[in-house]
């Protein structure tokens, strides 16, 4: 856990890059039980962490209490402050921070993508609920240590070291917040070099038959729907739901050659939503209607 002797203040503003946004950091301070605190509210996300013993705190109209081992998560505009008690011995860590919304989806690198929307979740989440209080699965008082460590020693380097550190604070109790699923575990396997392109072709010919969309490729890929486009058109030259309709005309040529099935089976089959869909873009496509091509190419094989 953190020394005793602590000199953990950070009074003046930081600006660190975390994915395609930028965090602010606003406020970094161990307090302790001498150091009484009055309600307030601010614009700003805030981070409490017991170290030492339960921090019991206002927030909104409710109290809780807080133990160590535990962080509590504060949403802006949320009233809050610590119950003063002298006789309580209590230390804490505090951080202040905003994250700029205005998040950019700009960089082709489909994990930074995939964080980013993972962020907007938890940060809309944590606006809704106005605070969180969160198990420390991750042991953010090892970081606190180093921190502590850096703005004691200030050898070389510092600053920056400093720096990475209050982000990977924030990025954990974030992560915190983010309940492990088999997504998120496939994720990691999934190689970073893949040609994405390639990958959602291969996943339009598993899944045409089905109602799929933009965003069922988008979620199966870990990346936005807006990169799946950019990436699809880039390579190929066309659209992703322009493809998809050639594929499911493509497949339907073999229902219209190997069965007897009615035009409205066969579009159903093949992942059109009405029969009149597949006629039209057979039409469009083939320069013919269903009958024709089934007639010319059953007459073509005799």
């Amino acid at each position: 856990m953190v020394e005793n002797s602590t000199n953990i203040y950070q009074p003046y503003i930081l600006k660190i890059p975390m994915l395609n946004t930028e965090v602010l950091i606003r406020h970094v301070e161990i307090l302790d039980n001498k150091t009484p605190e009055f309600k307030h509210v601010h614009n700003s996300l805030e981070i409490y962490y017991p170290i030492e013993g339960n921090l019991k705190i206002d927030v909104s109209d409710s109290q809780i209490n807080i133990p160590a081992g535990q962080l509590l998560l504060l949403a802006p505009g949320t009233w809050h402050g610590t119950v003063y008690e002298p006789d309580v011995k209590r230390k804490y860590f505090i951080m202040i921070f905003d994250i700029i919304e205005s998040i950019s989806t700009c960089d082709d690198n489909i994990w930074s993508e995939l964080e980013i929307s993972e962020l907007q979740k938890v940060l809309t989440n944590v606006k809704t609920n106005q605070y969180y209080i969160i198990d420390d699965k991750y042991n953010c008082h090892t970081i606190i240590d180093q921190i502590n460590n850096e703005l004691i020693i200030r050898s070389f380097g510092w600053q920056s070291i400093l720096r990475s550190l209050y982000l990977k604070f924030i990025i954990l109790t974030f992560r915190n917040l983010m309940p492990t699923s088999e997504h998120s575990k496939s994720r990691v396997e999934f190689p970073s070099n893949v040609n994405l392109a390639i990958e959602i072709t291969k996943y339009m010919h598993k899944n045409y038959n089905s109602n799929i969309t933009l965003r069922d490729v988008a979620n199966a890929m870990y990346v936005s729907p807006r990169h799946i486009n950019r990436v699809f058109e880039a390579c190929f030259g066309t659209t992703f739901s322009r493809t998809l309709s050639i594929f499911r005309l493509n497949y339907a040529k073999d229902y219209l050659y190997n069965t007897n099935y009615s035009v409205e089976k066969i579009a159903n089959l093949v992942g059109f939503s009405a029969s009149r869909t597949l006629l039209r873009l057979f039409r469009e496509v083939e320069g013919m209607t269903t009958t024709q091509y089934r007639d010319n190419i059953r007459k073509s094989h005799q």
